[in-house]
């Protein structure tokens, strides 16, 4: 993504209920990580397609089991 809209979109994710975080990795070639819940992957997309930004997204899933 371009990197002076950077700040823009986590103030979008970050603002919108806390929707999701935002972590920069490459600042210069804009790459970044979004973390969010599942449920919360189609809002995600519109506003990736929003900001015409390209993405891949990963999913991670760490099962937490009481003691």
């Amino acid at each position: 993504m371009d990197p002076s809209q950077i700040a823009f979109l986590k103030f979008i994710l970050e603002g919108y209920d806390h929707l999701a975080t935002l972590t920069v990795h490459d600042a210069s070639q804009g790459i970044l990580q979004i973390s969010f819940f599942p449920t919360e992957e189609e809002v995600i997309k519109e506003i990736l397609k929003d900001f015409e930004i390209s993405y891949q997204i990963s999913s991670y899933h760490q099962n937490l089991k009481s003691q």
